[in-house]
């Protein structure tokens, strides 16, 4: 393998340099691309960073030839390692892709210089507060109709949405580093980060996990549903390029802990729920030998559990029967702000799924996944049961405050419903 090649930034005195950092496919367990990252060092050997780097680099044409400096550099070292299957990333400053244009046709002639095709380039797009919507989406469509894969690069930080990616369609979303860092340590964005996940990926895209430091961190991404991963914990950028079973071992234990972990939790749920399962089911058998009006009754020991919130009866068309029963430290019963969300007649439950599947399947217990209830709102679990009321189907339902029941435990197994 030839050795890396440099090359001096004369209008800045740096000598530049590539290093690769991989980008693993979670399912794959191998790289399946690198990023291209520059490295610089001033005349008395001083390291400059990539942001000092640009910095220096004034607007027009200096700043343009940097950046294809760069990118070239990028391209003829990673053909020099004789990678013939993955992506090469790179990155293409904001202001180069709106600008870049006005300097000449340049990318698709050094792809086609140094053999490397461009269906095997990822370009990655910051969203920038330099570039209006006309002009990264100019920018897209100039790299998409290359034949590149579109990359938005640093998702939930600065001026990124998910307007902009409906529009914009990038093949893959790289998430932001601080958006990994939390969640990592905050259970609460841990649970929101499966859904901006499952959001990406209806979008069209690929989703990446960058910034990857410790095996929390990656277990995370996984239970996200993560397709992608980035970080020192795979491997630091680096010269050449990692090999394809360089992380055989830690892909292994990953999955191992997942599994378990993913076991654990669904025990642990299970058995934190089997108390109000059981109660339903007791309460539930009451009715059925009863009327109706033996609700209020049937689910005053449900109510008296620690993290009920309320109890419902919905009737066989989806219609809720009478008011909710609140829980004294229901945060409903205290707070008259919610009054308006308060179920009156008319109000029907049909489209929820713990509805349904109750009324699909009598005398199972059905247990929905964590959602933000309307009339809470915090998040809750449903548990429902249906059952036969004077020849009529009901479906007897208590929502469980999932916060209080799940305390830091907010994550694994947080998309799937279960029968208890």
């Amino acid at each position: 393998m030839a050795a890396p090649a440099n090359d001096v930034g004369s209008a800045l005195g740096c000598t530049l340099s590539s290093q690769f950092q991989p980008i693993f496919s979670l399912a794959h367990r191998r790289p399946v691309g690198y990023e291209g990252l520059i490295r610089a060092r001033d005349a008395a050997g001083a390291v400059v960073t990539p942001a000092e780097l640009f910095r220096r680099a004034p607007r027009g044409a200096p700043r343009i030839d940097l950046d294809r400096r760069c990118r070239s550099l990028h391209v003829q070292n990673f053909q020099q390692t004789g990678e013939s299957r993955g992506w090469l990333f790179l990155n293409v400053d904001p202001y180069v892709a709106i600008e870049g244009p006005r300097y000449g046709s340049f990318f698709a002639h050094m792809l086609h210089e140094n053999g490397l095709a461009p269906h095997r380039v990822a370009v990655e797009l910051i969203e920038s507060q330099v570039m209006s919507e006309a002009s990264l989406a100019a920018a897209v469509e100039y790299y998409r109709e290359m034949g590149c894969v579109i990359v938005i690069d640093d998702f939930g930080a600065g001026y990124s949405n998910f307007d902009r990616i409906w529009r914009l369609r990038p093949n893959i979303v790289k998430i932001d580093r601080e958006m990994t860092r939390r969640i990592g340590v905050e259970a609460r964005v841990r649970y929101m980060f499966s859904g901006i996940v499952s959001v990406l990926h209806q979008a069209g895209a690929l989703v990446c996990v960058e910034g990857i430091e410790t095996e929390h961190e990656a277990l995370c991404a996984l239970d996200a549903g993560a397709d992608l991963v980035q970080g020192r914990l795979f491997a630091p950028p680096a010269p050449q390029l990692v090999e394809e079973n360089a992380c055989g071992d830690l892909f292994s234990r990953l999955f191992a802990q997942f599994g378990e972990e993913s076991a654990e939790y669904r025990v642990r749920r299970r058995s934190s729920l089997q108390e109000y399962s059981s109660a339903l089911e007791r309460a539930a058998g009451r009715l059925s030998r009863g009327s109706l009006h033996d609700f209020s009754g049937a689910m005053q020991p449900l109510l008296q559990l620690r993290c009920t919130q309320r109890c419902y009866l919905i009737g066989g068309d989806g219609t809720q029967l009478g008011a909710n029963l609140e829980a004294e430290r229901s945060p409903f019963r205290r707070d008259r702000r919610l009054e308006p969300m308060r179920p009156g007649a008319g109000t029907n439950w049909q489209a929820k799924p713990y509805f349904r599947r109750a009324a699909e399947a009598p005398g199972e217990v059905q247990v929905s996944r964590p959602y933000l209830s309307v009339t809470g709102p915090r998040l809750c679990v449903t548990i429902s049961l249906g059952c036969i009321v004077q020849g009529a189907l009901v479906v007897a339902c208590v929502d469980i405050d999932y916060e209080a029941l799940a305390g830091d435990d907010l994550s694994f197994g947080v998309g799937v419903a279960d029968r208890v």
